[in-house]
């Protein structure tokens, strides 16, 4: 009898379900997570009270089962790669939640925390005079606080890992409610040596076709921003380097490697220590907005006061001239919806344009 061979198609997207499943146990996402948060194997180790081979067999499982690395060894403990520090982001949430009580009534869930997400580039003035008006508001509550750039706050906004986040030039998202908190000027960072910076008058955007630019790659919102306006006067850029941190990219500038574009709060104290000058963009100047931002969704019943009482920080911070040039604008100017709970506070807002200029 002849025998017939029938070909068997196999369904790798069910097997990759089977072995991510598999790899999805609470052991090993608990080591993962502790291994995330210390850096260590040997401490992870010692703080599950497991051996470091029952750990990285744990780690292997969750490597294979997501199909990447998650994690990258080296001689003084490990490193997240972007797939690991995604899954932290989300096991924290997942964590948070399996903590709280099951019966989510507000009456039984007062809320125990905030949290606030701020852009590394110019979010320091903000923090202790923000830190003293919490702890007098709320005593009893833990402000937690986290630094970022560019897309990463909105990504935790969207995503609830923060209550609140101060965005700069956010893009229009339904499921974020925002309140406008100031507008700044941009303009084009050099060393203080350069032939642009003998010139402190506006600098036309045509200027910036061909110029040596370091930019952020294009999620980030700067970039964002130039390219809309590159678009409508028809100018091509072409940065030399793409660099998301602020800091290294005043680095680079610095050191001879091109130049930037930055709002002019960011370089200050380079700006003031003459080892670098700003020119503003365009006529009428480019500028760019702040924002204070929430989901739509958000549980926690503060968010709004908390909301609050930042817009309150802030605009206190700006008249004192903590964000050089900076102009505190009201909600209904740029015609955004201000937060549920917010309109006493509204109401107090200065009126007059010469109150609300800045620097």
């Amino acid at each position: 009898m002849n025998a017939v061979t029938f070909p068997v198609r196999i369904d790798r997207s069910s097997l990759r379900s089977e072995a991510l499943e598999k790899a999805l146990g609470l052991r090993e996402l608990r080591s993962f997570l502790s291994l995330a948060n210390t850096g260590n194997l040997g401490r992870t180790a010692r703080d599950l009270n497991l051996s470091q081979p029952a750990i990285s067999l744990q780690l292997r499982k969750l490597e294979e089962g997501f199909g990447t690395q998650l994690l990258r060894r080296h001689g003084r403990g490990v490193t997240l790669t972007p797939a690991g520090a995604c899954l932290r982001d989300r096991l924290q949430t997942v964590m948070q939640l399996l903590a709280s009580p099951l019966d989510d009534s507000p009456d039984h869930m007062p809320p125990t925390r905030l949290s606030l997400a701020i852009p590394a580039d110019s979010g320091l003035p903000l923090i202790a005079p923000l830190a003293r008006a919490f702890r007098q508001r709320w005593p009893d509550l833990t402000l937690d606080v986290r630094e970022g750039n560019g897309a990463d706050l909105e990504e935790w906004l969207l995503h609830r890992h923060v209550d609140l986040a101060v965005l700069q030039d956010p893009p229009s998202l339904p499921e974020l409610d925002t309140t406008p908190l100031l507008t700044e000027a941009l303009g084009l960072v050099v060393p203080v040596h350069s032939v642009l910076a003998r010139d402190a008058r506006p600098l036309p955007m045509r200027e910036l076709d061909g110029d040596s630019l370091i930019l952020p790659s294009r999620p980030h919102w700067i970039r964002r921003r130039l390219d809309s306006a590159a678009q409508q006067h028809g100018v091509q850029l072409h940065p030399v380097l793409q660099v998301s941190s602020i800091a290294l990219t005043k680095a680079m500038v610095r050191g001879g490697l091109g130049s930037t574009v930055l709002p002019r709060a960011a370089v200050q104290d380079e700006i003031n220590g003459g080892v670098l000058a700003f020119r503003p963009i365009g006529h009428p100047l480019l500028k760019c907005s702040r924002v204070l931002a929430f989901h739509r969704a958000a549980s926690n019943s503060l968010v709004p006061a908390f909301a609050n009482v930042v817009r309150e920080s802030v605009i206190a911070l700006a008249r004192g001239g903590a964000w050089a040039g900076a102009q505190v604008v009201r909600p209904a100017a740029m015609g955004l919806v201000p937060p549920r709970g917010s309109e006493a506070a509204l109401q107090q807002a200065p009126q007059s344009n010469e109150e609300m200029a800045i620097g």
